[in-house]
């Protein structure tokens, strides 16, 4: 409507009506060897923050620090699930999830 305030979301919007859509996700052969060579509870805590992705893959979260890696093409961003990593780019409306690894270093933190 006219001199109405529009909201603005975080959200991708796709479509003619501007309809909040879930992302998809597609997962490399890397990623997937990762993820069966966890244990249940771990798995099961990315596979949790990955589902979460598909609402909003830029915000970082309680439990679930995303950062945009520098100097990188595509945008690549790094998100952290106690002590893995999860390395992925956004491609439209696919989140590609490029590789997973444990964090390097010897620390007490996670």
């Amino acid at each position: 409507m006219i001199g109405e305030k529009v909201k603005k979301h975080k959200y991708k919007k796709v479509g003619k009506r501007g309809g909040l859509v879930a992302f998809k996700i597609a997962i490399s052969l890397q990623a997937q060897k990762y993820m069966k060579s966890l244990d249940r509870p771990d798995a099961r805590k990315i596979k949790a923050h990955i589902n979460e992705l598909r609402q909003d893959p830029y915000t970082p979260r309680s439990q679930c620090d995303i950062l945009k890696e520098k100097g990188k093409r595509p945008p690549l961003y790094r998100m952290r699930v106690g002590k893995h990593r999860v390395e992925f780019f956004i491609e439209e409306d696919t989140i590609f999830i490029s590789r997973m690894f444990q964090r390097s270093g010897d620390s007490d933190y996670s």
